[in-house]
């Protein structure tokens, strides 16, 4: 029989269930030069599967609880954004830029942010809204991808993992905010060096005093610099000396993690109320800091490092890939935390407009948080008497040496300061929110029906698991393992990961594809060691042998996963089984009842041999056949 020419309708007949019928692999056979176009309807709608699934899947098909979903669109909305919205648009972002010769920075990010980034998240929101499920069941629409998933999982606990290291030194800001005077506004602390100079100092007579006694070529350091070094920190030479465990710093920690269980332990219910406040806050915070920033004496030349573009600097490949990193980091569609908020939101048709508004709003944050960040380095640079290129901030040292600085120069600082780190709090913790759900729920949906039940331990298990495993984190090393794994995990696998994201529109006719593949390909090629602070720390070797296997482990588990599945499911030739498990599992369906009414009323045709499939879905070329 011509394939080309198989049409097939079976009609439910004698109780007989349309999901026990296997449906052939539907790839082109070596006897068989045909395309397949299947058309699967049965009377009944509610049991009707139209189009391809895979053949071989033994997933199970069995009703399911109800999954809790959020109470409202605007919930979710919030939620998105708190989650897109997060420290790294504050100090990331704002590093980034300062990394790349400023302003110009802003070119490629904004070119990366709607040709890859935005697509990605809006392939993520319309996947998890229309399936209802959590990154590792939503594969169901191409298993052999599962290992995807698994990934997502994984970089998820990590990121929640190291990144709560933040709330450490948040908290600790915060509760410094409380003193009469703030800590970090004025030198003469037990912390400070000879070298220390604040609001007070006089420059050419701190010369003059330190020319008489040191012969040596000097450089100053602010009394925040020192703050955050000495104190904060207490920061060793090198990843090498991790010295002792920090006591403050692991007490704040453990607060942190207790304020995330907290609002986590019930479910999205909970959480719906608290975004009302971490997603919205920022703002007002954030345009306050930015009016008394660009009153400082030397703002408006920090500004213009930062708005000014060099265009010789686009010519440098350097850029583009950390551009698309960046983006890719910002809006965190490699994470899982997008899946699992949207996975919570019942089906509408306002995915795109619900892109658009994270979009514009992670865009809107990250810039709007370089200009105060700037506005404060050339007030800072101007003062200390060098250039904004050779201030000693790097990575989050932004975020804890700049803003502090501002802060300690608004009129009443210790209010604003402990409203900005309350906010910084509530940034970090909504952030959090997305990645440790997507640790529970990709536990709990792995049984939903008796899992569920068991979400308060679940969660308790996994935040005291966090605090254990945080304690390198607070030694005197742990900025230098908090640096390098931020490196390593936040940017080839990220890349890598969003690669992957074409073949989840396979759930929708959408030609449009991110080319993601040429970033992953040129990210490879020019992946180098991490160097950061004053003087560039350079990381010993075995310690960039641990962040390459963080680096490539994904890419070699997605693999692995995929041979396993090749394995074990499916019947016939390798060829075989791999058609069968890049379709739809049986369990693959929408999660409304409208919307699948509609999914079952159309067929979906597939045109191509599977190495046209991974050639078109990769790289977006279509045979001209």
């Amino acid at each position: 029989m011509n394939a080309a020419g198989t049409k097939l309708k079976l009609q439910e007949s004698n109780g007989m269930d349309i999901n026990t019928v296997e449906i052939g692999a539907g790839c082109r056979n070596a006897d068989d030069n045909h395309d397949v176009a299947l058309d699967v309807t049965v009377s009944n709608v509610s049991a009707t599967n139209n189009g391809e699934y895979a053949s071989g899947s033994n997933d199970s098909t069995g009703p399911e609880e109800e999954r809790e979903t959020w109470s409202g669109q605007f919930e979710f909305l919030l939620s998105v954004v708190g989650y897109t919205v997060g420290l790294g648009n504050i100090w990331r972002f704002p590093y980034f830029v300062k990394r790349n010769g400023g302003g110009v920075a802003l070119i490629p990010f904004l070119i990366f942010l709607v040709t890859c980034g935005g697509p990605l998240y809006y392939i993520e929101v319309c996947l998890a809204q229309f399936s209802g499920k959590s990154p590792i069941k939503v594969w169901d629409i191409c298993p052999l991808f599962r290992g995807i998933g698994f990934v997502m999982v994984g970089l998820s606990f990590m990121f929640a993992w190291y990144f709560g290291a933040c709330f450490s030194w948040i908290i600790y800001y915060l509760i410094h905010s409380f003193h009469p005077s703030l800590a970090w506004a004025s030198c003469g602390q037990p912390w400070n060096t000879e070298f220390c100079i604040d609001a007070s100092t006089n420059l050419t007579e701190k010369k003059l005093q330190l020319a008489s006694n040191i012969s040596d070529i000097f450089e100053f350091s602010t009394s925040a610099t020192e703050f955050w070094e000495n104190n904060v920190l207490a920061k060793s030479r090198g990843i090498n000396d991790l010295g002792s465990v920090q006591l403050h710093l692991l007490g704040c920690m453990a607060l942190g993690w207790l304020l995330v269980f907290l609002c986590l332990w019930k479910g999205v219910k909970s959480l719906g109320k608290v975004v009302y406040v971490t997603a919205t806050l920022p703002y007002v915070l954030l345009t306050v800091l930015l009016i008394r920033g660009v009153t400082l004496d030397g703002a408006v030349d920090g500004i213009k490092h930062y708005i000014y573009p060099d265009f010789s600097k686009l010519l440098k490949r350097q850029i583009w890939i950390e551009a698309a990193v960046q983006c890719f980091y910002s809006l965190g569609p490699a994470w899982g935390g997008v899946i699992t908020m949207a996975s919570f939101n019942k089906f509408s048709h306002n995915a795109f407009r619900d892109t658009m508004i994270v979009c514009f709003a992670d865009g809107f944050t990250g810039f709007f948080g370089g200009l105060v960040v700037f506005s404060v380095l050339g007030f800072l640079a101007k003062e200390t008497g060098v250039s904004i290129d050779d201030l000693p901030f790097s990575g989050a040292s932004l975020a804890f040496i700049a803003y502090p600085e501002a802060l300690s120069r608004l009129p009443l600082p210790n209010l604003w300061a402990v409203l900005f780190f309350i906010t910084l709090i509530l940034v970090g913790i909504d952030t959090t929110f997305g990645t440790f759900e997507t640790v529970t729920n990709a536990i709990i949906d792995y049984d939903f029906r008796r899992l569920h039940r068991y979400r308060f331990h679940i969660t308790s298990l996994l935040t005291v698991l966090m605090i254990v495993g945080s304690i390198p984190l607070c030694t005197s090393g742990g900025y230098y393992i908090f640096m390098l794994t931020d490196w390593y995990i936040a940017t080839f696998n990220i890349v890598f990961v969003a690669l992957c994201k074409p073949f989840q529109r396979r759930h929708r006719d959408d030609d449009r594809q991110p080319p993601a593949s040429t970033i992953l390909i040129t990210s490879a090629i020019n992946f180098g060691e991490p160097s950061f602070g004053k003087g560039g720390y350079q990381y010993p070797d075995y310690a960039v042998v641990l962040g390459d296997v963080l680096a490539f482990a994904p890419l070699i588990s997605v693999f692995a996963v995929a041979a396993i599945l090749v394995a074990i499911k499916g019947t016939g030739t390798i060829t075989q089984r791999i058609c069968q498990l890049t379709r739809p599992s049986k369990g693959w369906r929408p999660n409304d009842e409208k919307a699948e009414q509609i999914f079952n009323s159309k067929s979906y045709t597939y045109r191509e041999t599977l190495l046209e499939r991974i050639i078109y879905d990769v790289l977006g070329w279509r045979s001209s056949s």
